[in-house]
């Protein structure tokens, strides 16, 4: 199983600024020089091999993740990420999508109006949703008003379906099995389990996990536990959280703290603010690791077993990423 992540912003895009380069800029420099670079060409090769920073860009793209198995795909959201999918399955024979979607709020939705395979004839699309009107939420995107593409015209050449899934029951999607469980989010947001080939990955935005605990998490907690990758929404930095109480968003260290009790093999950080640039991601990652060592001695047992001695694989995620879970 793959997982590629096209979008990995939150709320909004962001776009990248000559601040954000005169940004890289520096800590490139910066990184050169620890590491005892001496010429242009030597910092190329360096930035070009991943030695200099994690990443070198994040992206502003909002959330759309691509879960792979074999040849076969399923999106989770749609955000503006969704765009950049749709040119790079353009070049590809592939005309059938399955897509979930956790909640109907418009960064999650944005993308799918700029998604070129709805486009083309011979096109199918089936939207796996657990909102009760989730297909009156999708089609208001093409008003023909917000967006000049009605969806009652003639120009839309996709076929599609709206499927509802019920909370907690597991459903076959293709090779996936997909089971629908409760987030903490104004509105109302659905984390997704997907399962196939031997791994799962959970899919925990947008959720704010006021309910961490075994006992507070209740029916919910099954769907951490035995997993290869909890997919978690970042976009606070710990100190940053109290101010937004019930926005409906996390924070790294809460992930931690599930993924160190529970035993999660991998977990990956997204749905970055909008407002924080790609230094202060850098710095949230570096919490991250060293929040997970300082935590990591009351669970050695628990990693024993998993035969990860180090804890979870820390993944913070910028568009275009790719975990393979073998």
């Amino acid at each position: 199983m793959e997982v590629k992540f096209w979008g990995t912003r939150g709320s909004l895009p962001r776009p990248s600024t000559h601040a954000d380069a005169l940004l890289l800029v520096d800590r490139l420099v910066g990184a050169a020089k620890d590491v005892g670079l001496k010429t242009i060409p030597e910092l190329s090769r360096a930035a070009k091999a991943g030695k200099l920073s994690y990443p070198l860009l994040f992206g502003g793209n909002t959330t759309c993740t691509e879960v792979r198995q074999k040849n076969e795909s399923l999106f989770v959201d749609m955000g503006s990420g969704m765009r950049e999918a749709g040119a790079a399955f353009m070049k590809s024979k592939t005309r059938d999508f399955n897509v979930l979607i956790t909640h109907m709020h418009w960064d999650h939705l944005m993308g799918l109006p700029f998604f070129v395979p709805i486009y083309i004839p011979g096109t199918r699309v089936r939207i796996y949703h657990t909102h009760r009107n989730a297909e009156d939420f999708v089609k208001i995107l093409f008003n023909g008003i917000n967006f000049p593409i009605k969806w009652d015209g003639d120009q839309i050449k996709a076929r599609f379906e709206f499927i509802q899934l019920k909370l907690y029951k597991p459903e076959k999607i293709g090779r996936f099995t997909v089971t629908p469980f409760n987030l903490d989010h104004p509105g109302g947001s659905f984390g997704y389990r997907i399962e196939g080939g031997g791994k799962s990955v959970a899919v925990g935005v947008d959720g704010e996990f006021r309910r961490n605990s075994r006992a507070d998490l209740g029916k919910d907690l099954r769907f951490y536990q035995n997993l290869d990758l909890l997919i978690f929404d970042s976009q606070y930095d710990y100190d940053e959280l109290a101010a937004h109480f019930d926005w409906g968003h996390c924070t790294p260290r809460i992930g931690i703290d599930i993924a160190l009790r529970e035993g999660i093999k991998n977990l990956a950080f997204t749905h970055h603010d909008p407002s924080s640039d790609d230094n202060k991601l850098i710095r949230m990652y570096e919490d991250s690791q060293t929040y997970t060592k300082s935590q990591l001695s009351q669970y050695r047992e628990v990693w024993r077993k998993n035969k990860q001695p180090k804890g979870p694989h820390l993944h913070y995620c910028y568009d275009g990423m790719q975990i393979e879970l073998k």
